[in-house]
């Protein structure tokens, strides 16, 4: 097997905590010829710098989160370079080097961390995960004498819909408290929807929230043992991932997501299809092909409001307030609830937004719902 096609397995293996993060982390730096590399996944703000749920840097075959936090902690704030990462466009690579002026090489405590370990003349790419979140992908130094090759470059390229795929499934199974689970465990998880598909497509096994959804019949279904969307549009979207993630033959498949409309609920389903292979930890002697985790974002349990009030930095009231509005209250029906005037829930409101630095209710529902780490 090719070295990219050994290095996508073990990521997606690596995504269901199947194998270790830090197996498929040194594969990766073997294949692109660097001397490490680092992934920040990040909540992009309107106002003010990212905010960064977890990063990991891996130097050769470990990870050193010497060189995290080190980062984190004494430099992150003050490096020019952060906000110029905004200017990115999805999936394009840039030197780091060029991310400072000719002055800040010389004066940047940033850039000189950078080059003390020796990522200065390294790579940096972003790569978009989910509407608000996205993670930065950093290349330590190439191991190349001459630097980096066209043929490198085309090597991260590729990588990159792989590594957003990963970070995706981490995130939804970190969010429904399954990271780490085996396929038994994932089968009995009532906050998330799971299917396991054959390596032809038909269904193997369904866990209990994904039979309920297939049951309704409100925009997936079962179809003679296949999956199937309502509309047609969604219907070949998904046909087309699924041919993706179980090729007959050749390389190993690749993830996707989609999202299916319904209804009888104003949120979609979110599905996340995932190629996957009998994992050690709950293996079985038929040919497993794919799992579809599905997302139903209507029936996400309840987040307590001491929780957001602890991690937001909100009052009591005004956490009870942004749970409500998040939760798709208008001002009025939170008033109701609160048994408050409607004045006052639009103060507390407006409080919320004004600690959060927002200004959207789609951004306080990301807040709101996107508390958990990524693992």
């Amino acid at each position: 097997m090719m070295l990219f096609d050994r290095v996508v397995e073990k990521l997606y293996r690596a995504a269901l905590a199947d194998v270790s993060w830090a197996s498929a982390a040194a594969l990766i730096n073997e294949l692109i010829r660097t001397i490490g590399h680092g992934v920040a996944y990040a909540e992009v703000k309107s106002i003010g710098a990212p905010v960064i749920h977890l990063a990991r840097y891996f130097s050769g075959t470990e990870r050193r989160p010497d060189i995290e936090q080190s980062y984190f902690r004494d430099y992150y704030p003050r490096d020019e370079a952060v906000p110029r990462l905004d200017g990115l466009c999805e999936g394009e690579l840039i030197y780091r080097s060029d991310l400072y002026t000719r002055r800040e090489k010389k004066t940047s405590a940033a850039y000189n961390f950078f080059r003390i370990n020796k990522t200065h003349n390294g790579l940096v790419m972003g790569i978009e995960v989910a509407d608000g979140y996205g993670l930065v992908m950093s290349c330590g130094n190439s191991t190349e004498r001459e630097g980096w090759g066209s043929d490198q470059l085309k090597v991260i390229k590729g990588l990159a819909p792989h590594i957003r795929q990963f970070a995706r499934v981490r995130r939804v199974l970190a969010d429904t408290g399954a990271l780490g689970a085996s396929l038994v465990e994932l089968l009995d998880n009532r906050r998330l929807g799971l299917i396991q598909l054959e390596r032809n497509g038909r269904i193997r096994e369904a866990n209990e929230r994904a039979r309920e959804l297939l049951l309704t019949r409100d925009g997936l279904r079962d179809e003679g043992g296949k999956l199937a969307a309502g509309s047609q549009e969604e219907h070949a979207e998904l046909q087309r991932l699924l041919a993706q993630a179980l090729p007959p033959y050749g390389p190993h498949g690749a993830g996707g997501s989609m999202k299916i409309t319904r209804r009888m609920a104003r949120a979609p389903l979110v599905l996340e299809i995932h190629p996957a292979q009998p994992m050690r930890n709950g293996a079985g002697t038929w040919q497993l092909g794919a799992l579809v985790l599905i997302i139903d974002p209507t029936a996400r349990p309840p987040v307590e409001p001491d929780l957001v009030a602890r991690l937001l930095g909100l009052t009591p009231t005004e956490s009870r307030v942004a749970l409500e509005v998040a939760a798709g209250q208008t001002v009025a029906g939170t008033a109701d609830e609160l048994g408050c005037a409607e004045h006052t829930a639009r103060t507390h409101l407006k409080r919320v937004y004004r600690k959060l630095g927002i200004s959207k209710q789609t951004e306080l529902v990301r807040r709101v719902l996107s508390l958990e780490p990524l693992g």
